[in-house]
């Protein structure tokens, strides 16, 4: 991942670069647009509403969008997909009551419609398909990922708009790492027998089970169609980097952000 433009506070994905004319991509941080500060909450919890919604406007700013631009969703951890159009322009951003409703997964082919995904250590999912001119943004925690939520985004993309599964740019955000995902052996024992799971995603240290959630996204967009060299993986870890991601693991209820839009 790289610096978005001049804005210190924000990263974007180095595969989405060549298609930058196209889509534009971002990953927001701690700090805000401009590097300061170390509270940029995005999320309708850990904070003032007001708190909130100023970050927002700022986040906006920052990207030279408006409010109307974007489109939140209010993610129940499930595999559930939402069709965005011009009709749901603006849904979320000032109100989580407004926001598409039960869903982590929001694709479209409209133009100038940012769709968001929020997160403090499950990980962000962009889609990018540039044949179909498509995009999903999915939210991917340990129900989503079980739930195969990567692979159903990209069976959406073709069957919605056509999208060719090979030539989808995927960008997998910064999220808990391996070394830090700590579960017990029910849950750890849900992912056995999955398609995705490979047997080193999960291993087994001082009698404590830890997940690889990353690895197995990766290898469900792969099982999708995904061409492993158009899939990009962040390697930072929302649990270790205190300083830059909000993480629930660390007890902290604020969240940051991904959006992803066509232009």
């Amino acid at each position: 991942m790289i610096v978005y433009d001049n804005l210190s506070g924000l990263l974007k994905f180095s595969l989405l670069e060549k298609f930058s004319s196209q889509v534009l991509d971002f990953v927001t941080t701690k700090q805000n647009p401009y590097g300061k500060g170390e509270n940029f909450n995005i999320g309708f919890s850990g904070g003032e509403i007001s708190e909130i919604q100023a970050n927002r406007l700022e986040l906006a700013k920052a990207l030279k969008l408006k409010p109307e631009n974007f489109v939140f969703q209010n993610q129940i951890h499930s595999s559930n997909v939402f069709k965005v159009t011009k009709k749901q322009s603006g849904s979320g951003f000032y109100q989580k009551e407004t926001a598409i409703q039960d869903t982590d997964i929001l694709l479209t082919n409209e133009k100038n419609i940012c769709l968001i995904t929020r997160s403090a250590d499950c990980a962000p999912v962009l889609l990018y398909s540039p044949d179909s001119n498509s995009i999903a943004a999915i939210h991917s925690g340990r129900k989503g990922t079980l739930l195969n939520v990567s692979s159903k985004a990209v069976k959406e993309m073709q069957k919605q708009f056509g999208a060719d599964p090979t030539k989808i740019i995927a960008c997998i955000g910064p999220s808990i790492g391996f070394d830090c995902y700590e579960v017990d052996f029910d849950c750890a024992n849900e992912f056995f027998g999955t398609s995705f799971y490979r047997l080193e995603m999960i291993k087994k240290v001082d009698g404590k089970f830890y997940l690889d959630l990353k690895a197995m996204i990766f290898n469900s967009l792969v099982l999708s169609g995904v061409d492993p060299k158009n899939i990009e993986v962040s390697e930072i870890c929302t649990k270790c980097d205190e300083k830059r991601f909000f993480s629930a693991r660390r007890g902290e209820k604020q969240r940051f952000c991904a959006g992803i839009m066509l232009k």
